[in-house]
């Protein structure tokens, strides 16, 4: 089925309607998953002719050359309709210039490889009860103070910079650091996410220093749902993950658009913030 739509920039007033669409995909984002998201990203919505929502999507610019996409939803009863397509060019349209990211469904695959996206890796989304795994390390709190050195090891890790994003995390969320000869050398931050709380972006410069961090946030929510998103690439990470119950739920691929930034290292991303935001 298809109706005629017009594509236009969505507002928090549209964070309702954009939270209906989620959940009638069967996605877990809260009305305040909406809320912050549109609060620090540009949404793009697909309305019909009485003004209803019938399509959305998230981006999210980070600095001038790079950017990340996500919860792209359509109704469930129009698909097929063209409306994915129509966001997605809109959006690549308002891009110029960047190179993008996002993490494909199985069923958008298709559409955003004839857009022009490759695959480069993929992501596994770990979900599950938190337990205490049985991992101690010195891990604290961060201060108002450590921001700048947050932002510059996310910034090495990730090959570009996200700084507005970030420091909005770290009022949504809460950080935990792990510190080194005086500085700081890896950070976790943990927050409120769709059916509990989510543990991510997780950034360190080896696989014990991330599983030291992320034991940090478990122990804290003992017996509460915790997610993090894990790239393929750390499989000793995600296995660890798995054998402490946090389960994976399958392997989705991360897919760019243009030229794939380079990180600066030596830290590493071990954890997403969420798959739209990268």
């Amino acid at each position: 089925m298809s109706l005629p739509f017009e594509v236009a920039p969505l507002t928090a007033a549209h964070a309702t309607a954009a939270h209906g669409l989620t959940s009638a995909v069967g996605w877990a984002h809260r009305y305040e998953d909406w809320q912050f998201a549109l609060s620090v990203g540009r949404g793009l919505g697909a309305l019909d002719s009485d003004g209803a929502l019938r399509g959305a999507l998230m981006w999210f610019p980070y600095g001038e050359t790079f950017g990340s996409i996500g919860m792209v939803a359509v109704d469930p009863s129009l698909h097929r309709g063209g409306i994915g397509r129509a966001l997605m060019a809109r959006m690549i349209a308002d891009a110029t210039g960047r190179s993008l990211q996002l993490i494909s469904t199985d069923a958008g695959r298709r559409l955003y490889e004839s857009l022009g996206f490759v695959a480069i890796g993929g992501n596994c989304a770990h979900m599950g009860t938190a337990v205490d795994p049985g991992v101690s390390g010195v891990i604290e709190p961060a201060s108002r103070a450590d921001l700048p050195a947050l932002l510059a090891l996310d910034a090495a890790a990730l090959g570009f910079a996200r700084d507005s994003l970030f420091t909005a995390l770290a009022v949504s969320g809460e950080i935990a650091v792990l510190r080194q000869d005086g500085g700081i050398v890896g950070f976790a931050i943990c927050r409120l996410f769709g059916a509990g709380h989510v543990v991510g972006p997780v950034v360190a410069r080896d696989d014990d220093s991330a599983r030291r961090l992320i034991a940090f946030w478990l122990k804290h929510h003992l017996g509460k749902t915790l997610r993090i998103d894990v790239p393929t690439e750390h499989a000793a990470l995600g296995a660890w993950l798995d054998q402490i119950g946090l389960k994976r739920g399958g392997e989705s691929p991360i897919m760019v658009r243009g030229d794939v930034p380079v990180p600066a290292g030596p830290v590493r991303r071990f954890a997403l913030i969420s798959q739209a935001m990268g």
